[in-house]
């Protein structure tokens, strides 16, 4: 009997996320704020009313973006098929990649001079940080895009899961990983 294994995790706010916030605010606030001005510089009235208008648009797409910013990807293993899932604002789910786990042909500890020294034509980063030292990699090779790297934040569970499905060699590195 297969077994279902899911993992939510979600992405850390970094400083690029505040970045992105404020530049959203500031664009919210510029564009109805140039409308007005341009009505009190040009005496036009109607430019008062096409402020307005955009200010509640500006307010309703300011509020889309940044929620839009909040990003949770799902993993899910069952029967040796790997799925990569990205959730956005908790209202959309976008697949990013179907594993099937005997096509891994390896998987390591991520760090930066290891996938230096690696060649990689494709990289997923699907963990809650881009850059860290618990993240994990799997390196495949896809028909389509040549060698893969799959760069996640998975739990002993998940692990485990998928463990009797990997290739007997690649399984016993990941029990030496741990």
């Amino acid at each position: 009997m297969d077994n279902l294994v899911e993992q939510v995790v979600k992405r850390e706010k970094n400083s690029k996320y505040f970045l992105n916030i404020v530049l959203i605010l500031l664009g919210a606030v510029l564009i109805p704020a140039t409308f007005i001005i341009l009505a009190l510089v040009i005496k036009r009235a109607y430019l008062i009313y096409i402020g307005f208008f955009a200010l509640l648009f500006c307010v309703y797409g300011a509020w889309m973006f940044i929620t839009g910013l909040n990003i949770e990807f799902e993993y899910s293993s069952l029967g040796g098929v790997l799925r990569f899932d990205k959730i956005i604002a908790k209202r959309n789910r976008k697949k990013i990649l179907k594993l099937d786990v005997k096509i891994i042909d390896d998987i390591f500890k991520y760090s930066e001079e290891e996938m230096t020294n690696r060649k990689f034509n494709k990289v997923y980063f699907v963990s809650a940080k881009d850059y860290s030292e618990e993240n994990y990699v799997l390196a495949f090779n896809s028909e389509g895009k040549g060698k893969c790297a799959v760069v996640f934040s998975p739990k002993e569970k998940l692990l485990d899961g998928i463990r009797p499905y990997l290739k007997h060699d690649v399984a016993r590195k990941l029990l030496d990983l741990k």
